[in-house]
């Protein structure tokens, strides 16, 4: 696995469990429950749509080009 790889999936995994504390947040200490589950499916929804498209903008760069040219 490059370690270019190994870096993301750190970032990926750092984003799930920041992402997972702002939903516990959101639904154990809410005021309106109405409010608080609306709003979890929009944070829900949202994070896992910028999730998928950075995995897949992740995956059409070709990181051999990029640091070969800069002399990694």
């Amino acid at each position: 696995m490059p370690l270019i790889s190994i870096f993301y999936l750190i970032l990926v995994l750092v984003y799930l469990a920041i992402g997972a504390a702002i939903i516990f947040h959101m639904l154990y200490y809410r005021i309106n429950r109405k409010v608080a589950t609306v709003m979890f499916f929009i944070y829900s929804t949202g994070g896992i749509i910028l999730l998928t498209s950075n995995f897949f903008l992740f995956r059409i760069v070709n990181w051999y080009n990029i640091f070969s040219d800069s002399g990694f």
